[in-house]
């Protein structure tokens, strides 16, 4: 989906999500605006009255009148409050669905110059966002109101007001073109060192072993300075332009009251005005400037909103994996798989494949060996259709796999690759992924690769809350779940990586006669350097030190 770059472009797009909310919080503030525009008329016929010397039914009237419009005022700011809580929910749920939508979903090769996790913090500007719409949908609407309203109203009492309307006007878009611009990119450049902040405490706190066990180090603390320097700078220039807009202020309301008071003073002697005029006016005037000063004074709110969305995007932006139409079918049997001169890297600088072919039939077993850095790794993840740009051909059932539906090729297929990881949940859950299962098939397997013992250990069985990456789990325990959940559902392609490192002789063994006695279901994919393993395979590669030359030896089980 092609995404604007602009920071107001993204949030007009956010508000016409929320029309129909915004149109309800204009109503009240036009409403609200007109009511409290019309409290100084209901005190400019008070003091005419007052100044008469007599109490009247009328005096009584206008004084309940004005109450109550200041009464109705308020319940207008209320129902604009509650439409407000209404937009602040859908924006937490939109994004917070958004976020949880894309990042399952972000092309993986584009997105490797970036650090996911440290981008996913991106995720905190959304109470920001929140904080700040709030603001600008309450007070710019009601602002802009009050001062149109105000300025029409002067106008009937006398022309000299237009004039003040028209230079009022001028001033503050005057103010809002030239320091606008300015203030947006102090903004975005302030928040971009404040994340880089942020991703360095990150990191510490990732690698906290490290300089705890480190010899009296200061590293932590240079870097942290280094970075928090470069924000108080950044800070610093967005302040700038802050007090440059707010002293602008100042001097136009000191400007404003002076001028009025003047000229409304020699309107009232040459009587051009009444007192009650006079007072009704100088209230709107108060009205007008209260108004510039709450649009000027959320100028602050709207650098945030606009930095906010922007900073959103840093995520919700990265490009998603393109997926074809094709599924593949389920059935009990394997795939065949063939390349044909692939190459692929993640730069165009250096390839970590080039130019391999080769096939891989139905239901066979194959060894994939060799140095390290020679791509194996990578190998397993362009037939999974992680990779999905690159230079030749990949054909899973002779069909390339850009062509495939990626949920339905992924669904069946079952990958253990070494950079994977345990997450927070369940044990059925990190087992499973969510997807239905045969507790049975599961209870069997365990037991196979030796997990059932450390099931039968846990209180709450299948339901025990794992830790974040297997935190207080040894580390054989947490490969043998990542192994279970590669072999169950009875994958037509399974693809691992060294999936017994670690294993005692017994649990290896077994695992290696659960892969060659896969039954032609599946065909399966071994990334190790076990000689003796190879040898049994219906196919070995070895992956050569310059990554082009492939050697398969055909061999018997």
């Amino acid at each position: 989906m092609e995404k604007s770059n602009s920071p107001v472009a993204r949030i007009l797009k956010l508000l016409r999500l929320e029309r129909t909310e915004i149109s309800a919080i204009y109503f009240y503030a036009v409403m609200a605006g007109l009511i409290q525009l019309s409290l100084p008329l209901g005190v400019q016929s008070i003091v005419s009255f007052v100044l008469g010397g007599a109490m009247s039914t009328s005096l009584i009237l206008l004084i309940v009148l004005v109450v109550i419009g200041v009464l109705a005022t308020g319940l207008m700011y209320i129902n604009q409050m509650k439409q407000i809580e209404k937009i602040q929910q859908k924006i937490f749920v939109r994004y917070s669905m958004e976020f949880t939508e894309h990042i399952p979903k972000i092309d993986l090769k584009k997105a490797d110059p970036f650090y996911l996790p440290e981008l996913v913090n991106r995720f905190f500007e959304i109470p920001a966002l929140q904080k700040g719409l709030s603001k600008l949908l309450l007070d710019i609407p009601t602002a802009t109101i009050q001062i149109l309203f105000g300025l029409t109203l002067l106008s009937f009492y006398h022309p000299v007001f237009i004039l003040f309307g028209i230079i009022l006007i001028i001033l503050l878009a005057a103010i809002l073109y030239y320091s606008g611009s300015k203030g947006l990119s102090t903004s975005l450049e302030e928040s971009r060192y404040k994340y880089q902040v942020a991703a360095w405490l990150e990191e510490l706190a990732r690698v906290v072993k490290s300089f705890k066990l480190s010899k009296g180090t200061s590293l932590h603390i240079k870097n942290s300075d280094t970075k928090i320097i470069n924000y108080l700078h950044a800070r610093k220039d967005h302040f700038k332009i802050l007090l440059f807009q707010y002293r602008i202020l100042v001097g136009l309301k000191t400007l404003i009251t002076a001028s009025m008071l003047i000229v409304g003073s020699y309107l009232l002697v040459n009587q051009q005005l009444n007192i009650g005029q006079f007072i009704a006016a100088e209230i709107v005037i108060l009205i007008v400037i209260s108004a510039v000063e709450r649009i000027i004074g959320t100028l602050d709110s709207v650098y945030d909103i606009l930095t906010s969305v922007e900073k959103i995007g840093k995520l919700t932006d990265k490009p998603i994996e393109h997926h074809g139409s094709q599924l593949l079918q389920k059935i009990n049997e394997g795939v065949s798989v063939e390349l044909k001169n692939l190459t692929f890297g993640f730069n165009d600088e250096n390839n970590v494949i080039n130019n391999i072919s080769f096939r891989i039939e139905k239901g066979e077993t194959v060894c994939i060996s060799g140095n390290e850095g020679s791509g194996k790794s990578t190998l397993l993840k362009l037939m999974s259709g992680l990779f999905t740009d690159f230079n030749g051909q990949i054909l899973i059932d002779d069909t390339p796999v850009q062509h495939y539906n990626l949920d339905s090729l992924r669904s069946l297929t079952g990958i253990y690759l070494s950079q994977q990881d345990i997450f927070n949940g369940t044990l059925m859950e990190n087992i499973s992924m969510g997807n239905e299962t045969n507790q049975g098939e599961i209870i069997k397997l365990a037991e196979k690769i030796g997990l059932q013992s450390f099931i039968a250990s846990l209180k709450f069985g299948f339901d025990t809350e794992l830790d974040p990456v297997g935190n207080h789990l040894p580390g054989n325990i947490i490969r043998k779940i990542l192994l279970l959940r590669a072999l169950i559902n009875s994958p037509r392609l399974i693809l691992l990586e060294e999936p017994w490192f670690g294993f005692s002789d017994e649990t290896k063994k077994n695992v290696q006669n659960i892969l060659l006695q896969n039954s032609k279901n599946s065909t399966v994919v071994i990334i190790s350097n076990d000689e003796s393993f190879a040898l049994k395979c219906d196919k070995s590669i070895y992956l050569t030190e310059d990554k082009i030359n492939i050697i398969i030896s055909n061999t018997k089980k």
